[in-house]
């Protein structure tokens, strides 16, 4: 079978194993290093990637995505908004919700949570979607019914049909004895679990309940509720018209999201080292390959081959390394991503399948493998590219002085 003159003896040059055997050993050992750096960047990403992905999905289908809100903290007919969000993409659905701190005392203890009050027809709710349909159902129709976190509930020590007193100091109010806080004993109807700290921070009433407790007159709420398509394109919301302002996620739970970005770029880097390792490697074995192999330089010099073509010749052996390390440990990266789970109980490293019967959360992101494979490709080629310069650069005459 025909093939171009570089391309053959560059394919002969990276396969061949002559007197000099630890040019060859540091070849092999870098092109391990570069696949399994590879694989490890793959399935690191992967699983940073899932859990990223889990805590966005279970903690912002509870949470506002955003809320529409006055400064003075109570928003009048707030329904009368909704129409700003009539056109917007970014924006599926809205309601009005009323939001305050309050404490929960349960049989031998109390707790400060956050407390939700919802339309409980709504069905863009999370929370909603949770439950089950006879929760749901006492939910909606049984008068001072609560659902709160499965964390909030145990600490609590409560069950569902227990009672628990619900105090908030925004609806208080004065009396001869002095300010009063409003309160009012709920019946807990169910919990909902999103296996984050939300657990046991939050209680959900419904909106009417809570509008009661908190003394709001009829028509006001809190703010109004704004589900996005993407929780992240905060910046596609329209312009509000003064007073309003927007309260997003990014107020609250911002800095969790940050710090999950912030260990994902950590772990990717400290793992681009490894493939950046290994392309030294690439490098310093073809030095020694070119020093090894001077002699044959400057005979194919002195049969007419150019700079250019001895250039291509040493790129392409150095660059088969790179190639095939950067390919196999990109196929064994997406393998592993696939089967982790599989992998991890065959080794007995399940832990976190073990700890909650859950499988490890892995998203593969196209783009992201593209720029890892065609990363490692280009960082493989500039490894060999001041070694195969070097080789263009030998002089015939000297090399073969004392030949």
């Amino acid at each position: 079978m025909f093939q171009p003159l570089t391309l053959m003896l560059g394919l002969r040059y990276a396969g061949a194993r002559g007197q000099r055997s630890f040019a060859s050993f540091v070849s092999g050992f870098s092109t391990i290093g570069i696949l399994l750096g590879v694989a490890a960047l793959i399935v690191v990403s992967a699983v940073m990637n899932g859990f990223e992905q889990q805590l966005k999905d279970r903690m912002l289908g509870v949470l506002p995505h955003a809320m529409v809100t006055e400064p003075q903290g109570r928003l009048a007919d707030p329904e009368q908004y909704q129409s700003l969000f009539a056109n917007s993409d970014a924006v599926i659905a809205s309601a009005p919700f009323i939001r305050a701190e309050a404490m929960v005392q349960g049989p031998g203890h109390i707790t400060g949570v956050e407390l939700y009050g919802i339309d409980p027809a709504n069905s863009q709710d999370h929370i909603l979607q949770t439950l089950d349909a006879r929760t749901r159902e006492y939910f909606e129709y049984l008068p001072y019914g609560v659902v709160m976190g499965w964390s909030a509930a145990r600490s609590l020590g409560v069950e569902p049909g227990d009672k628990v007193r619900v105090t908030v100091t925004e609806g208080s109010r004065f009396t001869p004895l002095g300010r009063v806080p409003s309160q009012r004993l709920f019946t807990l109807v169910g919990t909902f679990s999103t296996g984050t700290d939300v657990d046991r921070q939050l209680i959900v009433a419904r909106l009417d309940d809570a509008a009661r407790l908190l003394r709001y007159a009829p028509g006001q709420a809190s703010g109004l509720r704004l589900w996005l398509d993407d929780p992240f394109a905060l910046s596609a919301l329209p312009v509000l018209p003064e007073p309003l302002v927007y309260e997003t996620w990014q107020h609250t739970r911002g800095e969790l999201f940050q710090a999950v970005a912030m260990e994902k770029r950590l772990m990717s880097f400290m793992l681009a080292l490894i493939v950046l390792v290994a392309a030294f490697n690439i490098l310093s074995a073809m030095v020694m390959v070119v020093t090894d192999k001077e002699a044959e330089i400057a005979m194919l010099k002195t049969l007419g081959l150019s700079r250019g073509r001895i250039m291509t010749i040493f790129m392409i052996q150095g660059g088969f390394s790179g190639v095939l390390g950067s390919i196999l440990g990109f196929v064994l990266g997406v393998l592993l991503s696939l089967n982790l789970d599989v992998v991890l109980n065959v080794l007995g490293l399940n832990f976190y399948g073990a700890a909650g019967g859950a499988e490890l959360p892995v998203l593969l992101l196209p783009m992201q493998l593209i720029t890892v494979l065609f990363s490692t490709l280009l960082l493989c080629v500039l490894a060999s590219l001041y070694p195969a310069w070097r080789a263009s650069r030998v002089h015939p005459a000297e090399a073969l002085r004392y030949e």
